[in-house]
């Protein structure tokens, strides 16, 4: 089993590569039986995961029907509804990754200044964090931009991190570094801005050019913070391009 994870999550991925060769042979997916045979889980854990599977739009199922598989999957790009290190998403969709840390910095959350921008965390005044800001790129263009805000609580020290700490890795295996939390799920608001004079210098940009802008926290299973991030992602690729699968529900 993967680190930090659980065995159903290890089973999903599991299924979802059979899914794959299923659906690049333009076949059926197997049974229940059949899928707990191949990968040695019980009926009951493949039965967990066929549910995530659906959740997720990989297939659908109807009682008394085959489990149908969604073909149109294969051909979308970077799914917001999931979360990815940029690095591996966008080397899955065929173009060359590129990441360049241009600050990682510790700090501690000041009190907040009347009159002053929102932050886009919560996290209360006093908090030592680390503050990174990343740029990734997809055959050398820029294509997305966070800044990650990270606590630092907990077992390690903040000279403990200094020390030890890659501040290239994804967000997720930093927080678990620096707070134990092992990151569950997140919440994500999206929004449309335009980019600061900073952010452009950042991504070397000379002209102003729409953006995406995902604010996002980092939960624990128990609800601990993990991290926050602002994430700027410009118009992508076309295999990157964002997409939202949602299950339709009738009633």
């Amino acid at each position: 089993m993967s680190k930090g994870r659980s065995e159903t999550e290890d089973l999903i991925d599991t299924l979802i590569a059979i899914w794959t060769r299923v659906n690049e042979a333009h076949g059926r997916m197997p049974s229940e039986p059949q899928l707990a045979a191949e990968t040695g889980a019980s009926r009951t854990s493949v039965r967990e995961a066929l549910i995530r599977l659906e959740e997720r739009g990989y297939i659908h199922r109807s009682h008394g029907a085959r489990t149908v598989i969604n073909s149109n999957l294969g051909m979308l790009g970077t799914r917001v509804d999931q979360q990815r290190d940029h690095l591996v998403a966008i080397a899955r969709a065929g173009y060359e990754p590129g990441l360049r840390l241009v600050s990682a910095s510790y700090d501690v959350i000041a009190m907040p200044v009347p009159g002053a921008p929102e932050p886009f965390h919560d996290l209360p005044p006093g908090t030592p964090v680390l503050r990174t800001r990343k740029v990734w790129s997809a055959d050398g263009r820029a294509y997305v931009l966070a800044d990650d805000v990270i606590p630092i609580v907990g077992g390690r020290s903040g000279a403990d991190a200094r020390d030890e700490l890659d501040a290239t890795e994804p967000v997720f295996d930093l927080a678990e570094r620096l707070n134990g939390v092992a990151v569950a799920w997140e919440t994500v608001s999206l929004a449309a801005e335009a980019l600061s004079d900073d952010e452009r210098a950042a991504m070397h940009l000379d002209a102003p050019e729409p953006a995406l802008v995902l604010s996002y926290c980092g939960l624990g299973a128990a609800g601990d913070v993990a991290y926050w991030c602002r994430e700027v992602q410009l118009p992508a690729p076309t295999q990157l391009r964002n997409v939202l699968v949602r299950r339709v529900t009738r009633g």
